[in-house]
């Protein structure tokens, strides 16, 4: 799915389009992938819901974190409150992502870059 910005394009591959790419590159029907990608997501949640670190070399890790109380300003009225302590789902980047991440980030400054050249850049 593409969404559109005035700056610039932004591409989301929702679960359905990665349902396909992943039954097309492991060589699995659409229905078998999609019991897949359910099966992680849920072993992902209930590791995470009982506490425990999920790993998956090279991509990620999925984790809780505490977060502190805090107090910020009520949009309704203006006054003071404070917001509870509590958990959240943290996920900090593997090597092989963060390397993607690298790689995406040269790849459009050498376009802009070949653009600004070319005298097609803005």
């Amino acid at each position: 799915m593409k969404t559109s910005s005035p700056d610039r394009e932004h591409i989301v591959v929702g679960k359905d389009e990665l349902i396909h790419q992943i039954a097309a590159k492991a060589g699995m029907n659409l229905k078998e992938t999609n019991k897949v990608i359910d099966a992680f997501t849920e072993v992902v949640r209930e590791g995470v819901a009982k506490g425990y670190e999920v790993r998956l070399m090279g991509f990620g890790t999925w984790n809780l974190r505490d977060v502190a109380p805090r107090r910020v300003k009520s949009i309704r009225g203006g006054d003071q409150i404070t917001i509870p302590a509590r958990k959240r789902v943290g996920f900090s980047v593997g090597a092989v992502l963060s390397q993607a991440a690298l790689d995406a980030s040269a790849g459009r400054s050498n376009k802009k870059a070949d653009a600004q050249r070319n005298g097609t850049g803005h």
